[in-house]
């Protein structure tokens, strides 16, 4: 047996008293353990929300600048003066028979 602490040396703690005592105390840090949890899983959910929020802006952006992408190869064939490969081979039929 074991006497209370500041108490009278003749009070002993029995051990039942001692594992009431212990469960109490293991009971209040595994709730503190939990509520530590649970905040922290209320932000993670709320920074997940945000990063998929994001994720599919980027997923928007990145299809418009596809888009642009591909205009731009447009307008570059577009306002080219150099002849697409076919249109190239047959000005040169026409100068080699012309030469001839």
């Amino acid at each position: 047996m074991v006497a209370k602490k500041g108490g009278n040396k003749d009070s002993l703690v029995t051990k039942g008293i001692l594992d009431e005592a212990l469960l109490d105390m293991t009971d209040t840090i595994l709730k503190g353990m939990d509520d530590l949890f649970g905040k922290q899983n209320v932000v993670l959910a709320e920074h997940t929300k945000r990063f998929d929020n994001v994720d599919k802006r980027l997923d928007k952006i990145e299809t418009d600048i596809y888009f642009v992408k591909q205009d731009v190869r447009d307008i570059k064939a577009d306002i080219s003066d150099t002849p697409i490969r076919s249109e190239f081979n047959k000005l040169k039929v026409k100068v080699e028979a012309l030469t001839l």
